[in-house]
């Protein structure tokens, strides 16, 4: 018997593995695709990290928990994970955005400048701002190298001793006495405690939760400026900006090769069971990204070198899923995380180590309960 399955291999799971073998627990770690499979929203070579959060003050402690474990990944390692290239969220002055990012650097002692439309331009040439739009700028903020985390927290995780399987989907659990039994292809498998961190295909294995949770079409796009602009991007931060009424895009500096990554929150609005599947980007997601583009970066506004296909897995606050199943307390789920949890994998793992082997968590988990999603 193991003491802890994992279902799913993307970033909150591989985190959820690396912290239970650390601590000595037996882990089996299962995912349905091979490593890396671009069927969630975790794969890709990079993601944002913002050091302020205009999404809320719930979760500024889970992000310090997160910053300090992404510090102590690089020193683990020796690879560099976070380039802390500074970030800003871009909104009306006074408005909602950036009044929360704000109110979250002051009340938790963040470094950070407030910039109107002006500043902001002169201070990074790439960026065209409207009158009337400021932005809070948080240097510790920048972009992360998801791929290369990834990878490097599921080697560590077989290295202390979790077991990976790959193309290997669960069709089943459930409750075996004072046990669980998980189900694949191969056979059942008992356990004593089971973490589901299965992204778009957790209503699956959780059915009342399904009509809680909706998986989401993303597109995401890098675009290369012209050789003659490339100087107005190398200081370039991570942003979002969110304009009254309008389409809240957000933006990655070129790394790695690549160019400009663009995104849109929400993209086609495309949702559903069906979204599990997806389809292949096509023409009309390139032209919706360099519509933001044309208004934010016009100097990246060209044929795209790649689009990606992600799914996120939202829930009706956009608040993540982080808690134990209310049916089973052996069972904790993990995410899904709306689209906008990348940043915050190493503390969610860490947390659901904790759940599994019944420790007290670093920080309140409560804001992050199943309960609420189902209405309890």
């Amino acid at each position: 018997m193991r003491d802890v399955i994992v279902i799913g291999l993307g970033a909150m799971g591989s985190a959820a593995a690396l912290h239970l073998a650390r601590a000595g627990a037996d882990v089996l770690a299962l995912d349905r695709f091979g490593p890396g499979h671009g069927r969630g929203s975790s794969h890709g070579a990079t993601r944002v990290i913002r050091r302020v959060y205009a999404e809320g003050e719930i979760y500024m402690p889970l992000l310090g928990r997160a910053y300090a474990l992404w510090a102590a990944m690089e020193r683990d390692s020796g690879q560099t994970f976070l380039n802390a290239c500074g970030g800003l969220d871009i909104g009306p002055e006074g408005g909602a955005l950036v009044r929360t990012a704000l109110k979250t650097a002051e009340d938790h002692a963040i470094a950070h400048e407030t910039l109107d439309a002006a500043a902001i331009m002169a201070r990074f040439p790439a960026l065209r701002v409207p009158k009337g739009m400021a932005g809070v700028f948080a240097p510790q903020s920048g972009q992360l190298f998801s791929g290369a985390a990834n990878a490097w927290m599921r080697e560590t995780a077989e290295a202390a001793g979790a077991e990976l399987r790959w193309n290997e989907a669960v069709t089943g659990w459930r409750r075996s006495g004072k046990s669980l039994s998980v189900a694949t292809a191969r056979g059942e498998t008992r356990c004593r405690k089971l973490v589901i961190a299965a992204g778009p295909w957790t209503g699956l294995l959780l059915p009342s939760l399904d009509p809680h949770l909706a998986v989401e079409r993303q597109v995401t796009g890098w675009f290369t400026p012209p050789p003659r602009r490339a100087r107005d991007f190398a200081n370039m931060p991570v942003f979002q900006a969110d304009p009254p009424g309008g389409e809240r895009f957000y933006f990655l500096p070129p790394a790695g090769g690549m160019g400009v990554k663009a995104g849109l929150y929400g993209h086609l609005g495309e949702r559903g069971a069906a979204m599990r599947r997806g389809r292949m980007p096509d023409e009309a997601d390139a032209a919706l990204l360099r519509r933001g583009l044309r208004k934010w970066l016009p100097g990246a506004d060209g044929p795209p070198q790649k689009l990606q296909q992600c799914r996120f897995t939202r829930t009706a606050d956009d608040r993540f899923i982080i808690g134990l199943w209310p049916d089973d307390p052996d069972v904790a789920v993990l995410s899904p995380c709306s689209g906008h949890g990348y940043k915050f994998a190493p503390a969610i793992g860490e947390a659901a180590a904790g759940l599994a082997l019944e420790r007290d968590s670093a920080v309140d988990l409560a804001p992050f309960s199943v309960e609420r999603v189902l209405g309890g």
